[in-house]
């Protein structure tokens, strides 16, 4: 069955109506399901747009985010998710083209791949659309834009097997990506495809250029790209169940342009490897098989050595980063973390801890566990090579945590608590099995972000226009003097509202009824008369003054007079202020009845 949008004409109205078709052989089909999506559309219009409304992973928003605190070594810390309802905006020409989609991040089936970064945009990368990856900035809270790795049509039918993207990878600058698709057939093997890609400088994105179908006879486990010195992608290394993992080297022809071939095939003792990872500098490669920990040199692909442990298959392996570069850290199925020397070629440490995932920050020595206690999880951070943890955080979340990866800032932050400095270079973010993709933050990112959220509140001790509110506060200082003036002229707030402003805050089943509030309301708004006279004496008296005042700076100083004139005048009586006030006020009598009175 299809789904087809077409544009319908109905006495001069014009609609965008979906048409569901069934399945049939003929030419004609009668369609019974119409659906209209959109009304009284124009009858020429140059582009439609219309919100359709998505339930996606949990993301982050800085106006949209929700705070638990969480108290670690007694530091608040602060774990920040968002609301699952996103909106999709889809812009659409007059020709029934898509031309633009406005959107955050989408709604995919279930996440295969680890969360990756790509070392270009800084943008969060994981599946999306079924046979996509997309591309989220995390810092604008956007989707920058998807990648069609399947490139095969979706069929919507239910119980259809189809390819879904499984693994991605990308080397240390971000000029190449590598991800594997596959599909499992019910009555047949599962096919399996290997593709290299190639980032292109004019579109901004990644483009095909090697496909490898088949590359294991069985499913790909682990997959990581090897650094070489000059920092420029040397080899790619995949792990398989069929028992062998494999690099794959990117040669460069005469003749053709560059494509990936396998280099190199190895095993161990017929076992199956699980994970496989580089050293920062690319001259050691580690991949477990079962309980062993193989360890070889891409150089020259000798096994140097072996590291075993206790039965129970290894689960997660990572190289330690900058001045914790000796050490190997693992996990085990039998609940341990451990720690191996690679100088010595021994274990170092280990513990009993359930460690559901285990990974490393790129930038710093930090290294990230997380473990499943009872319901929830629980987070620590710390150096291999020292034994106390650096941060050590309780019920981060409910339930497990899936996936996780530490992202760069744009910023360093300069924080000066020993418990935050994990934060300063990188950020942490974790999917959990509820598919909520959170992450920490500081104090003082949280105060900074409440700071830039009080600029969308209203002020109540200015005037605040609907065109202010649209301008936003960023245009404050502009019109500071404006705004000044503005405010002085207002009269002040009802003497009633302080009143009012306990009654909204007081709690909606204490409050007496509907009937005794709005007499109360309205009463707190009136101004009496007498206050009302009051004010209008005052303003009047005021600007008297000032004029009597301006009249004796303009008027010119008299002479001396003689000495009689000056006994006269000093022998008339003096009027005190309360005459002056009735003589100003028999003045603004309106005398004009008293004229009409004569004339008549």
């Amino acid at each position: 069955m299809f789904d087809i949008v077409c544009m319908c004409v109905c006495a001069e109205l014009f609609q965008l109506v979906a048409v569901h078709l069934p399945q049939s052989g003929d030419q004609l089909v009668e369609a019974q399901e119409l659906s209209a999506v959109l009304s009284n559309v124009s009858s020429n219009p140059a582009a439609t747009g219309f919100v359709r409304r998505r339930y996606p992973f949990h993301t982050l928003a800085p106006h949209k985010m929700l705070s638990n605190g969480l108290m670690v070594g007694g530091r608040s810390w602060l774990t920040r998710f968002l609301s699952p309802l996103v909106s999709e905006i889809t812009i659409i020409q007059s020709c029934v083209k898509v031309s633009a989609v406005i959107q955050g991040l989408v709604n995919g089936e279930s996440v295969r791949t680890d969360l990756m970064v790509d070392p270009r945009s800084k943008s969060l990368v994981l599946n999306g659309k079924p046979g996509h990856l997309q591309f989220y900035s995390l810092q604008r809270d956007k989707l920058l834009y998807n990648l069609d790795i399947v490139q095969q049509e979706y069929i919507h039918e239910l119980g259809l097997q189809q390819f879904e993207v499984v693994k991605v990878a990308f080397d240390a600058p971000g000029n190449w990506m590598a991800t594997v698709e596959e599909r499992k057939p019910k009555a047949a093997e599962p096919e399996i495809n290997l593709k290299l890609w190639a980032f292109d400088e004019q579109t901004q994105s990644f483009v095909l250029n090697t496909t490898v179908s088949a590359p294991h006879e069985a499913q790909i486990t682990s997959m990581c790209f090897s650094q070489a010195a000059d920092g420029q992608t040397s080899m790619l290394v995949s792990a398989s169940e069929d028992g062998h993992f494999k690099a794959w080297q990117l040669p460069r022809s005469a003749y053709e342009g560059p494509s990936w071939s396998c280099d190199f095939v190895g095993d161990y003792r017929g076992l199956a490897p699980q994970c496989c990872c580089f050293s920062a500098d690319g001259s050691l490669l580690a991949v477990s098989f079962q309980e062993v920990v193989t360890v070889w040199s891409p150089a020259s692909w000798e096994l140097l050595t072996t590291l075993s442990q206790p039965p129970k298959a290894i689960r997660d392996l990572c190289f330690g980063r900058l001045g914790c570069s000796k050490y190997l850290m693992g996990t085990t199925a039998s609940n341990l973390l451990c720690c191996w020397n690679l100088l010595t070629c021994s274990l170092e440490w280990s513990t009993s801890m359930d460690v559901s995932l285990l990974l490393s920050d790129p930038l710093t020595e930090n290294m990230a566990a997380f473990c499943c206690q009872a319901e929830s999880t629980d987070l620590f951070v710390f150096k291999p090579s020292e034994p106390r943890p650096v941060a050590s955080l309780k019920a981060v979340c409910s339930g497990k945590v899936t996936r996780a990866v530490f992202a760069p800032r744009e910023e360093m932050l300069e924080s000066c608590e020993e418990s935050s400095q994990w934060l300063n270079r990188s950020q942490l973010y974790f999917l959990t099995q509820h598919m909520d993709l959170m992450t920490f933050t500081t104090k003082a990112e949280e105060d900074r972000l409440a700071a830039s959220s009080k600029q969308l509140f209203i002020d109540d001790s200015v005037a605040m226009t609907p065109f202010y509110l649209l301008l936003g506060k960023h245009r404050k200082q502009e019109n500071q003097d404006s705004l000044t003036r503005l405010s002085a002229e207002l009269m002040p707030l009802p003497r009633g509202s302080l009143a009012i402003k306990e009654l909204l805050q007081s709690p909606a089943h204490v409050l007496p009824s509907t009937s005794v509030l709005c007499s109360m309301f309205v009463e707190s708004l009136l101004v009496s008369v007498e206050s009302k006279h009051a004010e209008e004496e005052m303003e009047s008296e005021k600007e008297e003054e000032d004029s009597e005042g301006e009249m004796e700076s303009r008027t010119p100083r008299p002479e001396p007079a003689s000495p009689g004139l000056q006994s006269a005048e000093s022998a008339a009586p003096a009027l005190t202020k309360a005459q002056l006030k009735e003589l100003r006020r028999v003045k603004k009598l309106d005398h004009g009845w008293l004229a009409d009175l004569l004339l008549s």
